[in-house]
């Protein structure tokens, strides 16, 4: 687990969904209070949150995007620096 700054991690966390060797990846505050998740099960991207929002969503490609933008300014919209793990 590494701590990045809040803009490279939105890169990482957006571009998620075009990498091909990404497992998952996910996203937890400073505190460690709040997080988001991004994992790929069975050809499909499920996003996970738990924080402000407490949900467990199959993304459509349509609307994977704007999905994954609401979920991060819901969840870390003070936020300065981010813990990522990426599998």
């Amino acid at each position: 687990m590494k701590r990045i700054p809040l803009r490279q991690a939105q890169v990482k966390w957006l571009a998620a969904l075009r990498r091909a060797d990404l497992v998952s990846i996910t996203l937890w505050t400073f505190k460690k209070d709040r997080w988001v998740k991004l994992e790929q099960t069975g050809g499909e991207w499920v996003l996970t949150e738990s924080g402000f929002v407490n949900s467990q969503t199959t993304l459509v490609t349509a609307s994977a995007k704007k999905a994954l933008k609401e979920a991060f300014a819901r969840e870390f919209p003070r936020s300065t620096q981010l813990y990522i793990q990426e599998t």
